[in-house]
């Protein structure tokens, strides 16, 4: 079955040429002409990639589209000025058939790996920290409804219990809990994984969702970070990647895994 790619672009003349270049290149086509009319389309399932024009969906509408699938490859055609953001390539909106070559390329040299964003979700143990009860029972029902297995630790104390007795493939960390803070903690355990040579990720939750936070919780160590507002989907997408790239090393480890199960 050949690979899909979503074509976002305002022009429905250059979208079905996009459509004809890919389809010529063996891949699947589906056209939106914007964010909602792509959103729809994310409803239906995930492209392998995505393939958006700059100049039709301005900066504000790339990364907007870039926080639903986050994770996924996505060719952005034009020149106007971007965000930092994971997982983009630019290429010259002005040679419609070299811009499909190239994502064609992007897909051809993408590791092959058959597992859906399901198939890497019910693979998952995920050990989420958080003093909230009602947060943590949230997400723990949430997690498990995508046939996650679950951990929870209320405290730094149980945490680190935790991290000692392994088990777990992603951590779900509060930036914000009573005596150590989510930071702090987040420290420690990047520590270990160096010690350890171990490879879970670790996503920070916040409801504060500014510039410094997030600066402070990557800088001590933490592979992402997520406002507690946001929907749920896209924590679940994050986490999704992040478990994607983990996955993806230990299955070409040969037969030695070095995390902390």
């Amino acid at each position: 079955m050949p690979a899909k790619v979503l074509v976002v672009i305002g022009s429905q003349t250059q979208g079905l040429l996009f459509k004809h270049l890919l389809e010529q290149q063996g891949l699947e086509a589906e056209c939106a002409d914007g964010v909602p009319a792509a959103r729809a389309a994310l409803a239906g399932g995930r492209p392998a990639a995505l393939l958006v024009d700059s100049s039709s969906l301005g900066a504000d509408g790339v990364a907007e589209l870039h926080g639903e699938v986050d994770g996924t490859p996505m060719l952005v055609l034009g020149s106007a000025p971007l965000p930092a953001l994971a997982g983009v390539q630019r290429a010259d909106g002005g040679d419609p058939a070299a811009a499909a070559a190239v994502l064609a390329k992007l897909l051809a040299a993408a590791p092959a790996d058959a597992s859906s964003p399901a198939d890497i979700l019910r693979r998952g143990r995920i050990l989420v920290v958080d003093d909230s009860v009602t947060y943590r029972e949230f997400l723990r029902l949430e997690l498990e409804a995508e046939g996650c297995r679950v951990l929870i630790a209320r405290n730094a104390e149980e945490a680190e219990a935790a991290l000692n007795d392994g088990g777990f493939d992603c951590v779900l960390l509060d930036l914000v809990m009573p005596g150590t803070s989510g930071v702090q903690l987040c420290r420690r355990f990047d520590q270990y994984r160096r010690d350890h040579t171990a490879l879970f990720p670790i996503l920070m939750l916040t409801s504060q969702e500014t510039d410094e936070q997030l600066i402070a919780c990557l800088e001590a160590g933490a592979d992402d970070f997520i406002g507690k507002s946001r929907p749920m989907e896209i924590l679940k997408a994050k986490m999704m990647a992040l478990l994607r790239g983990k996955f993806f090393v230990e299955d070409r480890l040969s037969g030695t895994t070095t995390t902390n199960r």
